[in-house]
């Protein structure tokens, strides 16, 4: 062999070697790490990475009970309307509506020209009628039929393309609200048709911002911009959402840059974030952490034990000790962020003096003996241990039982329950929460064996009102009531965190406590 075919062959093997030294450090758009300096380069547009422990294992909007199940639902699917961050609506899929002067019907006038994703055509008063009327099929299970309160819709009429009526049994104060949270969220119908049942619980079909492109819901989901969104498109091309079911992985990879976004509940690890330059944005749960008692039940059918009970509990330090005080203490029984919440009314008075003493006037002066149950895992355990020791320091003289959730659920449900310590959660709309304590539901969904006329006859004028501002004035009420007899506590707030590299601007919530990723921008 010549020297100039070896100096040939020479080249042609260190060209080579370039070549796959270049192929193995090339990065993919799924594996792009962040810049010493914190930017993100990325020439294929801006990416938005979302890590998360859990997600459901469906894309139908029916299998929801939650509005956090999909962290994705929310930019894929639309409603007829909005919710504000003040709880009030705004248009939507619908650019206007009209409500009869007897509250009975309402008439929705839809936008002209609003796109489906997927090339299934433009979206019209049939698939609302659809989107509505499939939750009554048996075989679909749906799980939202009592929220959209579809018992009490008449009937829904599509005129025309771009008109849908909906005509209901009896007046219906919050109509517009439930056509504006994630139940009433509106699908295709031909996509619905084509794709079945099953076929649309794994690729969903919808208007929003963001289209669904590739993954399994519960693993890993892909979507990206919307290039015929009917609205305003948003800086981000791409979100790429991963479930890392171990939470210290989750940490790592945040760490590590190769995600932009996750959700946290552990105080320690947000404080530790906060510390290291990220950004933390709280969304606060509909969920609260409550001791509830049973006044069917001695000692709590005395009033004045039931006094004493409320003296005996801290509950700034559940918020202290637990939530290293990001959390706050409730103004009542219904989440602030849930509609017609009562705010300002509920003062605690943690006096365990006081306590004793009022133990004493009801005749228990060597203290009262009381059976306090909760669920024996991770997120009770703590609380349940600072409800015992305030309580006996009241004077109570405590059996604390932690046992299986199913093992709560039935004491509490059966009535055999006299004190109990539970997160539980409220939909946005309260209807079902504060009738759940109304005297016919006991025993059963009324933990609290409450069987007082004054609240049931203020319930059923909130749940019969024509407007808003008489439910407001009717629920309020209620909740008044329901705080003066002493039967709930509500100890702390429960919510959790997103946290995001410092490269991210501009995520918000909504007034539903979905994160809004419409105006995020990426650095």
């Amino acid at each position: 062999m010549n020297r100039n075919r070896m100096l040939l062959l020479l080249v042609l093997m260190i060209s080579l070697i370039l070549i796959v030294s270049a192929c193995g450090q090339k990065k993919s758009l799924d594996t792009m790490k962040v810049q010493s300096d914190g930017s993100q380069q990325n020439q294929a547009g801006k990416v938005l990475y979302l890590g998360r422990t859990w997600e459901d294992k469906s894309w139908d909007p029916a299998t929801f009970t939650t509005s956090s199940q999909l962290v994705l639902a929310p930019m894929i699917f639309e409603n007829l309307a909005v919710l504000n961050s003040d709880g009030s609506s705004s248009p939507q899929l619908a650019e206007k509506w009209d409500i009869s002067d007897d509250h009975l019907t309402y008439t929705f006038y839809l936008r002209k020209g609003v796109q489906w994703h997927g090339d299934y055509g433009e979206f019209t008063s049939e698939d609302v009628k659809f989107s509505f009327e499939r939750h009554s099929d048996e075989a679909l299970g749906s799980l939202q039929q009592e929220v959209l309160g579809l018992s009490n819709i008449a009937s829904i009429d599509a005129p025309d393309k771009y008109t849908v009526t909906f005509k209901l049994i009896k007046p219906d104060a919050d109509f517009i609200t439930r056509c504006s949270i994630y139940a009433s969220d509106i699908t295709s119908k031909a996509a619905y048709d084509k794709l079945g049942m099953s076929g649309f619980n794994l690729t969903p079909i919808g208007t929003g911002p963001f289209a669904f492109t590739s993954g399994t819901p519960g693993s890993k989901t892909e979507a990206i911009r919307f290039d015929k969104y009917w609205g305003n498109k948003p800086k981000v091309e791409r979100i790429v959402s991963e479930i890392i079911a171990d939470q210290n992985t989750l940490y790592t990879a945040f760490e590590n840059g190769e995600l932009d976004l996750i959700y946290s509940t552990n105080i320690d690890k947000v404080n530790e974030y906060i510390s290291a330059g990220k950004e933390a944005l709280y969304v606060p749960s509909l969920q609260l952490l409550y001791i509830g008692v049973n006044m069917q039940h001695a000692p709590f059918d005395n009033p004045v034990v039931r006094e004493a009970y409320f003296h005996a509990i801290n509950p700034s330090y559940f918020v202290d000790q637990i939530f290293l005080g990001k959390e706050t203490v409730p103004s009542g029984y219904i989440p602030e962020k849930c509609k017609y919440a009562l705010t300002g009314y509920f003062k605690p008075s943690y006096d365990p003096d006081k306590a004793k003493s009022l133990l004493a006037e009801a005749g228990y002066k060597d203290g009262a003996k009381i059976t306090l149950w909760a669920v024996n895992d991770e997120l009770s355990t703590a609380p349940a241990l600072i409800a015992e020791n305030q309580l006996k320091s009241g004077g109570f003289i405590v059996d604390l039982q932690m046992v299986d959730f199913g093992v709560f659920i039935d004491k509490v449900r059966s009535g055999e329950a006299a004190m109990w310590l539970l997160y539980n959660s409220t939909n946005f709309l309260t209807d079902d929460t504060v009738n759940r304590y109304t005297s016919s539901m006991y025993p059963g969904s009324n933990w609290c064996g409450v069987t007082d006329s004054d609240y049931d006859a203020k319930v059923a004028a909130g749940l019969s009102a024509t407007s808003e501002a008489d439910k407001r004035e009717a629920f309020n009420a209620a909740q008044k009531r329901l705080i003066d007899l002493n039967v709930l506590y509500s100890a702390s707030t429960y919510g959790d965190y997103v946290l995001t590299q410092p490269r991210i601007s501009g995520l918000a919530l909504r007034g539903d406590i979905y994160i809004d990723v419409n105006n995020v921008d990426i650095k």
